[in-house]
């Protein structure tokens, strides 16, 4: 059946071009959503000439009126039509003088396809606040919501966790807001959200799907990651500035000087006194010695027996310091002294 439609349109445009006549307009048809109306055709195939198209309305046998004129492109907007009543609305081909025969299709504004809302979803504690308008449309310059058509709109709102894709609840909303309770806390739900009309019995397109977080106590778990993320950076700020607070005391009062290569040589040995340093690496013998005074004369025996005594030491001395040499025990040495 396809294959003869298409030889027969191959055929009428072969003839139309062989006759020197303009092919009328194929699959005309009206796409529709939420009162923004179009008619649509398919362009010419077989036609070698630059083509136009005008296309034209009636209602209530009142005659055609021109809407779109000697257009090149293959939709015209009929979205300014009235949304009550029913309309003929027509096309056709033109290439210079010559023009196609009208094609038609009947129109009704009011059976247009319900697009999706729009959707507002706000966390709450253990629920989610959801808010529902339109869908919109314009007409001669205004913008109006389809309850200013129907009244009468539901929305149909079904629920499930994202993490388990599992439909938690449907609710259906009868006004333009909703509070979904008894959930989770800290679970994320998505929802979707569609219009229905009771009265036509007519469901409208799906929105897209809008995923929230519930919270606990009134916090988010976005202010939750934001209060976070600026605890860590006032955490981080305090450190920095007490680093800088200690390094600049640490500097005031603690300078950082640096002693001369010598100095610090120097003090790095023992302490010598200055005797000590000149003795130091020489290898002395000492000897005792003893001062033997005379006072006078008459002291005489007195002396004498002093430096018996005297010389009795030395010789016990020498004797010592003789056994003792290589141990480096110092030799005594006794000086006799007359006094006169």
């Amino acid at each position: 059946m396809a294959l003869r439609c298409w030889r027969y349109l191959i055929s009428s445009c072969l003839i139309c071009s062989a006759y020197g006549l303009v092919p009328e307009p194929q699959n005309v048809r009206v796409h529709s959503v939420t009162f923004n109306s179009t008619l649509q055709w398919d362009p010419l195939t077989f036609h070698k000439e630059n083509v136009t198209y005008t296309v034209q309305y009636e209602r209530h046998s009142g005659g055609f009126t021109d809407l779109c004129t000697r257009i090149a492109f293959t939709e015209c907007s009929i979205s300014n039509l009235s949304l009550l009543g029913n309309y003929t609305v027509r096309v056709r081909t033109e290439s210079k003088k010559e023009q196609s025969n009208w094609k038609s299709i009947t129109f009704t504004p009011i059976d247009t396809v319900i697009g999706p809302p729009e959707v507002l979803v706000e966390p709450k504690p253990r629920a989610l606040y959801v808010e529902v308008s339109g869908p919109f449309f314009q007409q001669n310059g205004n913008i109006w919501s389809i309850r200013d058509i129907y009244g009468n709109v539901v929305y149909s709102v079904p629920i499930w966790k994202k993490d388990y894709g599992e439909q938690v609840n449907t609710v259906n909303i009868k006004y333009d807001s909703e509070k979904l309770s008894n959930l989770d806390p800290w679970t994320t739900y998505c929802i979707q959200v569609r219009a229905f009309l009771p009265e036509s019995n007519k469901m409208g397109e799906w929105s897209k799907v809008s995923c929230t977080a519930t919270t606990d106590e009134g916090i988010s778990s976005m202010l939750l990651t934001v209060s976070l993320l600026s605890v860590l950076i006032v955490f981080f700020l305090c450190c920095w500035m007490s680093l800088y607070i200690y390094q600049q005391v640490k500097y005031v009062f603690y300078p950082s000087y640096s002693l001369p290569q010598h100095f610090k040589e120097f003090l790095s040995k023992p302490f010598y006194s200055s005797q000590s340093l000149a003795l130091q690496g020489e290898d002395y013998s000492h000897e005792k010695i003893t001062v033997v005074s005379e006072i006078s004369k008459n002291g005489i025996d007195e002396s004498e027996e002093q430096v018996n005594n005297a010389k009795q030491q030395l010789q016990n001395s020498q004797e010592t310091s003789g056994a003792k040499e290589g141990s480096g025990f110092p030799l005594l040495h006794t000086v006799h002294t007359e006094w006169y």
